[in-house]
């Protein structure tokens, strides 16, 4: 996808691909209005308004299309955040068709688990059996391995599926302005010659600027983490984001939050018996931790504002997480006897300053912690 937005804002014109044109689309439905979108699309490939539109309008035919047009239409979808347009309806239709594809998925493979079983079923309703009803009939009977990789697709395609349950509403919920990427590049400290609050160009105008694009590009980046296809340009706004300020705790918080939903989708596949995920966990936690370690040492203890206590109570969680999740994640004792230090002396701060209610929360998860602490400690032993 990065690679497809380079080729799309490069001087050459010449040969673009069927993605960045549209025509891959056009070829797929054969329309007035879908050829008219293409047309547009493949004069100007950076018009947002009109990849939308033609997203729009194929989800609007309700012909059963294959597969491999939903996939074509979520990325069409993406690219259109890739490009930098990050506004409510780019957002809200790459999250519509990310689901609608999840959704494809399973009606495929349950076609196939239904031919396959068509003699076993023969005076059953097929239209009666769900997906869920399908599985469970195959987990009781011997299958080949063809069919046990289509089990294992739907069932982590199906949690998928849930953990977009919200994601339309929480769009259209936090997402009020649009943002694009130009922006950040426009308070880069690449293009000012230094960092954004120092010297003479830290004043008041462009300092509130900053806060307003600051605000919306995090907001867009929680939406931006829970859709996969758009995690390799989330990413690259929280680098602008640490390129803007390196001594902002907050932009190395959501870097760890990406690596974090990333290893969220791994564990899912390897709780799945999906074996090929788990070399991959461990790295992607220790990206995460190292992320938040980064976005600790941004933050105050002394005196804790409301994005340094974010920062403080997302850290001890995520180090009693690494002590529960140990063996899962392939950690070693001594390094996760680290992190639970650090931990704890994040916890320490907001156990006594936080109001009634989060007094409890942090007064457990501090128990919690020197717990976790003590046991290790007689490990060693």
């Amino acid at each position: 996808m990065l690679k497809m937005r380079k080729t799309i804002l490069s001087e050459d014109t010449e040969d673009k691909g069927t993605h960045i044109d549209a025509s891959i689309i056009g070829n797929q439905i054969k329309s007035e209005a879908t050829s008219s979108l293409v047309a547009k699309i493949s004069s100007e490939p950076t018009a947002s308004a009109s990849r939308v539109k033609l997203v729009r309008t194929v989800l609007q035919d309700k012909r059963d299309f294959p597969l491999s047009l939903f996939r074509n239409l979520m990325i069409q979808a993406a690219l259109t955040i890739y490009l930098g347009d990050i506004t409510p309806a780019t957002l809200q239709i790459a999250g519509q068709t990310y689901r609608l594809y999840l959704e494809k998925i399973i009606s495929t493979r349950k076609k196939e688990l239904l031919v396959v079983h068509s003699d076993q079923l023969k005076n059953v309703n097929l239209d009666l059996i769900t997906v869920k009803d399908l599985i469970r009939i195959d987990e009781d009977q011997k299958i080949d391995e063809g069919e046990k990789l289509v089990i294992q697709e739907i069932k982590i395609t199906l949690k998928l599926i849930e953990y977009t349950d919200s994601l339309d509403k929480d769009t259209r919920g936090s997402i009020a302005m649009p943002m694009h990427l130009d922006e950040l590049d426009e308070l880069s400290p690449k293009r000012k010659g230094k960092s954004f609050f120092a010297g003479l160009r830290s004043a008041k105008t462009s300092k509130n600027k900053y806060m307003l694009v600051s605000r919306k590009t995090l907001a867009a980046l929680e939406i931006i983490k829970r859709i996969p296809v758009l995690h390799s340009i989330g990413m690259k706004v929280v680098s602008k984001l640490q390129e803007i300020d390196s001594k902002l705790p907050i932009p190395y918080l959501m870097e760890a939050r990406f690596h974090m939903q990333a290893l969220q989708i791994l564990a899912l596949r390897v709780v799945m018996k999906d074996s090929t995920a788990r070399p991959s966990m461990t790295p992607t936690f220790n990206k995460a931790i190292v992320a938040y370690h980064k976005s600790l040492k941004r933050a105050s203890f002394n005196n804790p504002q409301s994005a340094d206590i974010t920062v403080l109570a997302e850290f001890a969680q995520i180090s009693y997480y690494a002590y529960e999740q140990r063996k899962m994640l392939g950690l070693a004792n001594h390094g996760v006897f680290k992190i639970l230090e650090m931990g704890k002396k994040a916890v320490d701060v907001l156990a006594p300053s936080i109001g009634k209610s989060g007094h409890r929360v942090y007064l457990k998860l501090q128990r919690q912690i020197l717990k976790a602490l003590k046991s290790m400690k007689s490990s060693f032993n």
